[in-house]
């Protein structure tokens, strides 16, 4: 309600909260009498609430706010004004703010330049800081309630595969608070990696059956983040994070030097495999953690 853009229907959808939400949504109603509106029901999920809430909407644009997320005062009105500009695109990507709860802030920006680059990299910004065309996100069946983690790059997905066009606002729009338990990235761990890296492999394996030279860069990177994926999986759950890495890796798959892949791994890597190489990196993290408290 304190956007600087003003022309906005803002439409509110409790999903079957018990803390006293909808007293709060009803007190909003009276404050601004015409210009806020909600809806209650029982709890169907963060996906079926956005598209409840953009059937009883009508504006070309849509900003989705989960309940945990805030957008700075002007970035409407900002993102607006790109839209005119770059013309009228399916998707504006913003930067935005993760808050965690004891104050720490870490800022993500968008790849800004190749999507498929930036959905592999989760670097086309969030829910919160992203504005999209309604129209777009129609034409795809809006958003997938039966995704339970990974939902706006699941959306985004559909809708680059359908030739949505992307800008790119290259300034902080939202602020992401970062709870320590409760929300849905911090629930089941493992279940949320497996969500994550077989949304990884689908894009991937789209670049390769659709044009696997014009994305010959984008499908290498996926790659990458795949075996990264796989190995936090294996940190949460071993035996699926094989089964994850037999089922996505080609044999030919070379690992790239990074902090969290030394030498050493790769080494161990390229003689004796993945599995033993994750045994062994695994081994010499509990070892650390032992030495730590002692």
């Amino acid at each position: 309600m304190d956007q600087t853009y003003e022309d906005v229907d803002v439409f509110a959808v409790d999903d079957g909260s018990t803390d006293g939400t909808r007293e709060r949504l009803q007190m909003l109603t009276v404050k601004y009498p015409g210009r806020f509106r909600w809806e209650g029901g029982p709890r169907n999920g963060a996906c079926a609430a956005r598209n409840l809430g953009m059937a009883r909407t009508e504006g070309e644009y849509v900003q989705f706010l989960d309940a945990d997320d805030m957008i700075l005062t002007d970035k409407i009105h900002r993102q607006v004004d790109l839209i005119g500009s770059s013309g009228h695109p399916d998707i504006v990507v913003g930067d935005f703010l993760n808050v965690y709860e004891d104050g720490r802030e870490e800022l993500v920006r968008g790849v800004g330049t190749n999507p498929w680059t930036a959905l592999i990299r989760t670097q086309m910004g969030t829910t919160s800081a992203n504005l999209f065309k309604r129209s777009a996100v129609e034409a795809v069946g809006g958003w997938n309630p039966d995704q339970a983690s990974s939902q706006d790059y699941e959306l985004m997905f559909r809708m680059l595969k359908n030739g949505s066009t992307v800008a790119w606002d290259p300034h902080v729009s939202s602020l992401v608070l970062k709870r320590s338990s409760g929300s849905i990235s911090r629930t089941d761990l493992s279940a949320n990696w497996k969500r994550y890296i077989a949304l990884r492999q689908e894009i991937r394996d789209h670049l390769r059956n659709t044009d696997p030279i014009t994305h010959a860069k984008d499908i290498a990177v996926g790659d990458q983040y795949l075996f990264m994926a796989i190995r936090v999986l294996s940190k949460h759950d071993h035996t699926a994070a094989l089964a994850e890495f037999e089922r996505c890796m080609d044999k030919s798959f070379v690992p790239e030097h990074s902090a969290a892949t030394t030498s050493a791994y790769i080494t161990f890597y390229s003689l004796f495999g993945f599995r033993v190489a994750e045994r062994s990196a695994l081994m010499m993290g509990w070892l650390k953690d032992r030495m730590k408290l002692v």
